[in-house]
């Protein structure tokens, strides 16, 4: 699973990583070091031929729904199974998007509880989930309705060598050059990037259970507690 992520990008640097071509002001973007579901993030879809950036809720809320639940998890969806699940099915054939992020985290048991480690590429650079998004409105409203809500879920797959370390599941990273397969391509071709990213190529380091608080949101929570892992 992925239950929390960070991501510190500009806006500067979003633009340039996902070529957005649609005009927009730049939104008032702050790090982000500690994001948890039900929160707000960024995604990049496409609204007709045209990349856009939009904040939008962590945890899907499927159109069909009465709305959100806090019963049902969806802030994860799992590659093996979402183009069949009917929570995730139709966003999977006409509403994917690119979540940003520059790391998640993943807990990893021990004797003395679970340690949280921050898994990102070796060279701290950028990284891309794969990731549904969702237009929910009320029985009774419009599309833009005040109290419609725009909501994303991340798509989970087994874990490479490194993150199997700590856990058995992991986000599916998308390459830059699959992003566009990912926005529009046909379900066959998205299908087949549902997989694990490449050994060798990423880090964890434990930092602070303070993560483990939502709401806690600073950079000190990054700071590393022991001896970084890497394959």
């Amino acid at each position: 699973m992925c239950g929390r992520f960070t991501n510190t990008m500009t806006w500067a640097e979003i633009r340039a990583l996902y070529n957005l071509t649609a005009a927009q002001a730049a939104p008032n973007l702050a790090p982000r070091w500690n994001i948890a579901p039900t929160e707000e993030t960024g995604i990049v879809r496409m609204e007709g031929n045209a990349r856009t950036f939009q904040q939008v809720r962590w945890g899907l809320v499927p159109a069909w729904s009465k709305g959100p639940d806090s019963r049902y998890s969806m802030f994860n969806a799992r590659a093996e199974t979402v183009r069949e699940k009917p929570a995730f099915r139709a966003a999977f054939r006409a509403r994917r998007c690119l979540v940003p992020a520059t790391g998640f985290y993943e807990w990893q048991a021990t004797g003395h509880g679970k340690q949280p480690y921050l898994i990102q590429p070796k060279d701290e650079g950028p990284m891309t989930f794969a990731g549904l998004w969702e237009r929910w409105k009320p029985e009774d409203g419009g599309e833009n309705t005040p109290d419609a809500i725009e909501s994303m879920t991340i798509v989970v797959t087994e874990a490479n060598r490194l993150a199997a370390r700590i856990h058995d599941r992991m986000p599916v990273i998308l390459a830059a050059e699959n992003f566009e397969t990912w926005l529009t391509g046909d379900p066959d071709a998205a299908a087949a990037l549902l997989r694990p990213w490449p050994d060798g190529r990423l880090k964890a380091t434990p930092v602070s259970t303070a993560i483990n608080r939502a709401g806690r949101d600073e950079d000190g929570l990054v700071q590393k507690t022991g001896p970084t892992i890497a394959d």
